[in-house]
């Protein structure tokens, strides 16, 4: 059995706030709160997505699972007066000896880590960082109000922010404005937690960032209650059930396959410094659609598939998304991908797992200002299978099935590295 190190943990995410807010969040997903309010929460889902979603419905119980999950998640880190640093967003696992749900909702990234810390105005905060190893590719601190319809309030792109000699950092919250402050996140009105997202790159090298947080005053009060707690948490659940139903529809109103102009995430309650591109799919299996896209500069990108509750599919054990260190760029720069349900042989295969029906999202953050690499730009078009050769362009990357295999290993590796527990 591999020992702990002496200093940092091998994954900087398997802390013991982290698995004692699981266990809470375990504890709270049964309690008779969320209990007498799930009923209701999976009448509402059906009676809403039981007919576009038809030809997947039985994948139903592990999303209401997740939604539910996510809201305890949340409620059990929800204390502003004793904040805790706790890992959201992720599919199921087994870590701490334990399976643990999944947390996913509202087209996750592969790629992002999430984090969120309970914070509110008139208290002090200092949140410590430190790297782990290898940096992520790009890490922002959203400053955010709400539960699923999150308004996003101010943001700290970690390529601003003031790093000591060994690469740690500190980063302040309060309610003043920053003066001459480095790092510094004024708390507005209604802020009620901080969002971090560290974008790991290579999976198999980059880490997250060790991340602690401290309120800097005496909390004045006894933490809030379990009771209390599961209450948040049944609240939740039922008063973001319809923005979370809009988000598995909001590409439904464009005709399917056909991709909407970049624009940024910002006003959707996602990344204000990440522009996205969305689009619903319809695939049969002799059809394929071939996808080409521009880089314009960003630090980080990726293209994802979902399910039609829009959750990330199999992305580790196939190749259900890809990220600017995992797909290959075309002779001219451009970056050339094919969704399919069979293997094309080429590098940038985006794999369905045979879900017909799909919504994908292409991702580009990160663009330093001033960047003449151009806007974000996307366009797909629908081939047959067959016809694939002689529409791809003449130096895609092709791949073969053992390379496909290798490719495959490493993403599953990568991945694992995940939910080390120690």
């Amino acid at each position: 059995m591999p020992q702990p190190p002496d200093t940092l943990p091998h994954n900087p995410l398997a802390t013991a706030d982290e698995r004692a807010l699981e266990d809470l969040a375990l504890r709270l997903l049964c309690s008779p709160a969320v209990a007498r309010v799930r009923p209701i929460v999976e009448m509402l889902w059906r009676n809403g997505i039981a007919y576009p979603a038809r030809e997947q419905m039985d994948r139903f119980d592990d999303m209401l699972e997740e939604y539910l999950f996510h809201h305890a998640l949340r409620a059990a880190n929800s204390d502003p007066r004793y904040p805790r640093v706790l890992r959201l967003m992720n599919p199921p696992g087994h870590w701490f000896g334990r399976a643990i749900p999944g947390s996913r909702w509202g087209g996750d990234s592969p790629d992002f880590i999430y984090r969120m810390i309970p914070v509110e105005p008139g208290q002090r905060y200092e949140i410590r960082g430190r790297c782990s190893g290898v940096a992520p590719s790009s890490v922002t601190y959203s400053l955010a109000s709400g539960g699923a319809a999150t308004a996003t309030l101010a943001v700290l792109d970690s390529a601003e922010m003031r790093y000591e000699e060994d690469g740690s950092f500190v980063l302040t919250l309060d309610d003043d404005d920053a003066g001459a402050r480095p790092n510094h996140l004024r708390l507005a009105p209604g802020a009620d937690h901080l969002l971090i997202r560290d974008a790991i790159g290579d999976w198999g090298s980059e880490t997250p960032n060790h991340i602690s947080a401290q309120l800097l005053d005496a909390p004045g009060r006894e933490p809030l209650d379990e009771d209390v707690l599961a209450a948040r948490a049944a609240q939740g659940a039922m008063q973001s059930l319809y923005f979370t139903f809009y988000c598995t529809q909001s590409a439904s109103g464009q005709p399917p396959n056909e991709l909407r102009a970049p624009a940024s995430s910002g006003a959707f309650g996602g990344m204000a410094t990440q522009w996205g591109a969305k689009s619903n799919l319809c695939l049969e299996d002799d059809q394929a659609l071939v996808i080409t896209a521009n880089a314009a500069g960003a630090l980080f990108r990726n293209v994802v598939l979902c399910d039609q509750f829009f959750l990330t599919a199999d992305y580790w054990s196939r190749t259900g998304s890809l990220n600017m260190c995992q797909m290959a760029a075309d002779e001219d720069g451009d970056f050339t991908y094919v969704v399919a349900h069979r293997d094309p042989g080429i590098h940038n295969w985006l794999d369905t797992g045979g879900l017909r029906r799909t919504i994908l999202g292409h991702r580009w953050q990160g663009i330093p200002p001033g960047s003449t690499a151009g806007t974000p730009a996307i366009a797909a078009r629908v081939v047959p299978f067959s016809a694939l050769d002689r529409e791809l362009p003449a130096k895609v990357r092709r791949i073969s099935a053992q390379e496909r295999r290798e490719q495959l290993h490493k993403r599953l590796e990568g991945y694992k590295r995940r939910w080390l527990d120690y």
